[in-house]
């Protein structure tokens, strides 16, 4: 039987938008079928029932004062996500896409695990 730890798919660039959006990085999602569910990079839940092409909303506990929106507007493949962000702290500034992406184990050591920098 394979894996049964449900993937990470790590936010691992945000491709455009403020640099607001770099609080994003190593925040990341777990798949259940066609829903999602998104956890902030310490792994706490933060956003549940995700679905692609709609809008959701946290905040993150380093900026309890910023109001987050998300969506997932292209999925590619079953490890791999795009998608838009925007925040409350300047929100004409603050708008902009990310991508996300499974690696290995994510295990410290492991060579296959996913990159956090941007490429």
């Amino acid at each position: 039987m394979g894996d049964t730890k449900d993937k990470q798919i790590v936010i691992h660039e945000i491709s455009s938008g403020g640099e607001s959006g770099q609080a994003l990085i190593d925040c990341y999602y777990i798949r259940q079928g066609n829903i999602y569910t998104f956890f902030d990079k310490d792994g706490t839940e933060k956003a549940g029932d995700i679905k692609v092409g709609e809008d959701f909303w946290f905040t993150l506990d380093e900026l309890p004062h910023v109001n987050w929106t998300l969506s997932i507007t292209n999925p590619e493949g079953p490890d791999k996500l795009a998608g838009k962000w925007n925040n409350s702290v300047d929100p004409s500034l603050a708008d902009g896409s990310y991508q996300a992406q499974a690696g290995g184990s994510g295990e410290e050591g492991d060579a296959n695990a996913a990159s956090v920098g941007g490429y």
